[in-house]
C-alpha cells in the first residue's frame, strides 16, 4: 500500500492514499461468516485496484418492523434510542457502532462506512408506536448507535421527518449528533424547546483539525461544530456537549481546551467517555494509528490498556465508559476541573412528558 505524508511535524499523520476519506483502513473478517471467499483473480484485463478500493457509498433500503429500540444498559440513561440509518459515513476509526454492522452481513471496517441502510419508513414505523395505547411518551434518544446527522441524512431527509412526527405528538426527544446539518431543522427544533421536548448533545473529540480529519473524516469541523452550538444555544435550544471518547495520548491533553471552547460558545453542560476498542474495533483502530500515527502509536495503544484493565475493550458496565486505574481518574478529575472553570456543570432538567398526545382507549371514549 502506498503511503502519502502530510506536512505535521508535530503529529507525524500519515495518510494512505486508496482510502482517503474514510476511517478505517481495511475491512475486518465478519465474526457470523462461516465461510471466507478467496479471490485468485489476477487482474490481467482490468484495473484491478480500481474495482476492488471503489470509494462510493452504496445506499439500501431496509424494512424493519419497528424503529425503536429498548436500551437496557445501565451505564446510559435513556430508554429507548431510535436510528434511521445503520452504518456511518461518518467513518470515526473507534466508533463502537461498527460491531453492530457485523448483524447484517457487512464489515465492521470500511463496508460500515460505505454500505448504508436506510429506514425510509421510519416515521410511518413512530408514528404507529406514538399512537399505541401502552406508549406513554418516555424520551427518546435519535443516534443511540449512529449518527442521524450523517451525510446520507441530506439526502434522504428521515431525521427531519421523525422530528416533524414528534413534534406532532409532543414526544420528547435527545439527539446526538457530530454533524452542522442539525442546523439545518432549527425550525423544528424551537418549537420542541418552547415545550422542553427536546436536548442536542454536540458530539466533540478534538480541536485539532490534523487529527479530526483522518480521525472523523467525513464530520463537521470542529470550527463549525463549535458554530453550531452557538447556533442552538442563541435559538433558545439546549445544547450539551460529549467529550467522547478520550483517548489517552491522542486527545486526552485537550480536555481544558474543548471545554473552554464549549463553555465560550454557550453550551450548558459537558460528559465525557474514555475510549472502549471491542471486538473488531480494536483491530481495527490498532492498524489505524500504526498507520496514521506510527510515531505515537506504542504509547497510545499502552495507555488506552492501562485505562480499560489490561485489555484495548472492556464491556464491563460501570467500567467501560468510563476506564479504571490511577490514569483514567486523573482525566476525571482534569475534566471536573474544566467544567467547574467554564461553567458546564449545570445538569440538565428532564424533558416533559406531560404534554404527550396519547390515544384514548375505547372504554374511555364511551365514557
Amino acid at each position: 500500500m502506498a503511503y502519502n505524508v502530510v506536512n505535521d511535524l508535530d503529529n507525524n499523520i500519515v495518510i494512505p492514499k486508496n482510502v482517503r476519506g474514510r476511517g478505517a483502513l481495511l475491512n475486518t473478517h465478519n465474526k457470523f461468516d462461516k465461510h471466507v471467499v478467496e479471490d485468485f483473480w489476477d487482474g490481467s484485463y482490468y484495473d484491478e485496484e480500481f474495482l476492488t478500493n471503489s470509494n462510493e457509498t452504496s445506499f439500501t433500503e431496509i424494512f424493519p418492523k419497528t424503529i425503536l429500540n429498548k436500551v437496557d444498559s445501565p451505564d446510559i440513561l435513556a430508554s429507548w434510542s431510535m436510528n434511521p440509518y445503520q452504518g456511518c459515513e461518518h467513518g470515526c476509526i473507534y466508533c463502537y457502532a461498527r460491531v453492530t454492522h457485523e448483524y447484517w452481513g457487512y464489515s465492521a471496517g470500511t463496508e460500515f462506512e460505505k454500505n448504508i441502510l436506510i429506514k425510509k419508513d421510519a416515521p410511518a414505523l413512530l408514528a404507529k408506536k406514538l399512537k399505541s395505547k401502552a406508549w406513554k411518551g418516555e424520551p427518546i434518544m435519535l443516534s443511540g448507535n449512529t449518527d442521524c446527522y450523517q451525510p446520507a441524512e441530506k439526502k434522504f431527509g428521515i431525521t427531519r421527518q421523525l422530528l416533524e412526527v414528534c413534534l406532532k405528538h409532543n414526544q420528547p426527544v435527545g439527539i446526538i449528533t457530530k454533524n452542522a446539518l442539525v442546523c439545518r431543522d432549527l425550525d423544528i427544533l424551537k418549537k420542541l424547546a418552547q415545550k422542553n421536548l427536546v436536548q442536542v448533545h454536540i458530539s466533540l473529540t478534538t480541536l485539532d483539525e490534523s487529527v479530526r480529519r483522518v480521525m472523523e473524516p467525513r464530520t463537521s469541523s470542529a470550527k463549525n461544530r463549535l458554530k453550531t452550538i452557538e447556533t442552538l444555544s442563541t435559538n433558545g435550544i439546549p445544547v450539551h456537549v460529549m467529550l467522547a471518547p478520550i483517548i489517552p495520548g491522542l486527545n486526552s491533553d485537550e480536555v481544558f481546551d474543548i471545554c473552554e471552547a464549549v463553555g465560550k460558545a454557550g453550551a450548558s453542560s459537558l460528559n465525557h467517555t474514555m475510549v472502549r476498542l471491542n471486538g473488531a474495533i480494536a483491530l481495527l483502530f490498532e492498524d489505524w494509528i500504526l498507520k496514521t500515527f506510527p510515531l505515537k502509536a506504542t504509547r497510545v495503544l499502552n495507555l488506552i490498556a492501562e485505562v480499560q484493565g489490561g485489555k484495548l475493550g472492556n464491556s464491563t458496565f460501570g467500567e467501560r465508559m468510563k476506564g479504571t486505574g490511577m490514569l483514567a481518574e486523573s482525566i476525571h478529575q482534569q475534566v471536573r476541573l474544566a467544567k467547574k472553570k467554564f461553567g458546564l456543570v449545570y445538569k440538565p432538567k428532564p424533558l416533559s412528558q406531560v404534554l404527550y398526545k396519547s390515544v384514548p382507549t375505547t372504554q374511555l371514549n364511551l365514557f
